[in-house]
């Protein structure tokens, strides 16, 4: 059992780096050599990444207590995880002004516009996965307690640091 615990976090860490560091800035990369890409799709990717980093940053100390390592749980995590949360959430109700904005002046173009609402949404998600309630349940115990208690769970950032 703890080598599946084990195995998932890694996967977890590992993925939310890999998708902040390379998959989407390469998604992008790609698109913006096709459409011309503005100020609100790059500050949409940037904080969508953030947010990623920091939940991989998440995953990766809880594999760490469940090697013996105390980091997880110290006040300065705490302190830290708690204000990102803040950050966080004034960064992701910033972005439907920010898209409003764009829109009046008129000059930006369709992609920005639409890739830039589609990282807006994928920031608002994470966000809420990491700092509310969780919203993937793609393992059978996640999914059990799904149909058991048929509510989402509280996300295990909060849960595990009571921010």
């Amino acid at each position: 059992m703890r080598r599946h615990v084990e195995r998932r976090l890694i996967y977890l860490w590992v993925f939310e780096l890999l998708n902040a560091a390379l998959v989407f800035p390469l998604l992008y990369a790609v698109i913006a050599r096709a459409a011309p890409l503005g100020r609100f799709s790059l500050v949409a990717l940037a904080i969508v990444c953030s947010i990623l980093v920091v939940g991989a940053s998440f995953w990766f100390l809880k594999w760490r207590a469940l090697r013996g390592s105390a980091t997880l749980g110290t006040p300065s995590a705490r302190r830290f995880y708690r204000a990102t949360k803040k950050v966080f959430a004034a960064a992701v109700v910033m972005l439907p002004v920010l898209f409003l904005v764009r829109v009046i002046q008129a000059d930006a173009s369709a992609a920005e516009l639409i890739v830039g609402f589609a990282f807006a949404c994928l920031a608002g998600l994470e966000y809420v996965n990491y700092y509310h309630v969780q919203l993937s349940y793609d393992n059978r115990e996640d999914i059990r307690y799904l149909l058991a208690h048929r509510r989402l769970k509280t996300a295990t950032m909060v849960r595990e640091l009571g921010i």
